[in-house]
């Protein structure tokens, strides 16, 4: 049994080439693979010869067997060399996010490509899965494949996945840079206010509401956190009123008496704008209150 396939190419002949050798040496396939260069482009012959399989009625199975085989070596080419470039290419346009911090962002699109886009597991291998069946679909059709006009024309809703993942890093990017420029605006304010207390311990009872304590273990939730509340409560969360309250009232010594992961986040914003007036209490009296 004898078949061949064609692959043409003009910037991934090493890698492919590559690809089908670590193939052809795992799978033991009776692969001869034949470089010629045509100016700038390079075509590879890739021919399947197996006497043993001459008078097999599996023929037409053994041919799917090996275009899979070259599919994947297509696929893993891509995923490796075409996609670095294309995200490269993708966030250069974006002349704002070169100037600034186009390098990181190439870097988190790159890792939500290979690590999964936000909760999404197994994404390099879906990738690759659609690939590979597109690619399939080209060979059985055509005993000829072009890899980048494979990727110009037949290949959208891979690239759609690529772009997605470059959209999420610039999205992610934006959200950060914005959220940074807020807690500087924060710190400055902060920083300029009198303080009305000297510290201000907080903590949050069991069912989630927050408490306000004067250094004297005086509770002054009412004074600084409620009232504000009864204002705000429908345009702020309620997480958002403490970092509020905390930050009109400016004391010179936040205590937090919170043991509760769901408040990461807030804590994380409060220790941001407060910096080091910031201390977390190891156990204390007022801890058992909550």
């Amino acid at each position: 049994m004898e078949h061949s396939v064609q692959l043409g190419t003009q910037n991934y002949r090493e890698s492919i080439c590559e690809c089908l050798r670590e193939l052809r040496d795992q799978e033991q396939l009776p692969l001869q693979i034949i470089e010629e260069r045509q100016g700038k482009h390079w075509l590879i012959q890739c021919k399947f010869e197996d006497p043993s399989l001459e008078e097999s009625n599996d023929e037409g199975m053994v041919q799917k067997i090996h275009r899979y085989y070259l599919a994947n070596a297509l696929a893993e080419t891509i995923l490796l060399h075409w996609e670095k470039e294309h995200v490269r290419k993708v966030i250069k346009k974006k002349h704002q996010f070169v100037e600034d911090n186009g390098q990181m962002i190439i870097s988190n699109a790159l890792n939500y490509l290979n690590k999964g886009l936000g909760q999404v597991r197994g994404y390099r291998v879906n990738r690759k899965t659609k690939l590979v069946s597109q690619i399939l679909k080209c060979l059985d059709h055509s005993p000829v494949f072009e890899i980048e006009g494979f990727l110009d024309f037949r290949a959208q809703e891979y690239k759609n996945e690529v772009n997605k993942a470059v959209e999420f890093a610039i999205n992610e990017y934006v959200v950060e840079k914005e959220y940074i420029e807020f807690i500087q605006l924060l710190k400055h304010f902060v920083d300029s206010q009198a303080p009305r207390l000297d510290c201000l311990h907080v903590g949050v009872t069991s069912r989630g509401k927050f408490l306000l304590y004067n250094d004297n273990e005086i509770e002054v939730t009412h004074q600084f956190l409620e009232d504000y509340q009864l204002d705000n409560v429908h345009e702020l969360g309620y997480e958002d009123l403490l970092v509020s309250a905390l930050i009109a009232v400016a004391p010179r010594l936040v205590t937090l008496h919170i043991r509760y992961e769901g408040y990461k986040d807030t804590l994380q914003t409060i220790r941001n704008v407060f910096g080091d007036r910031v201390c977390d209490c190891q156990g204390c009296s007022l801890c058992e209150r909550f």
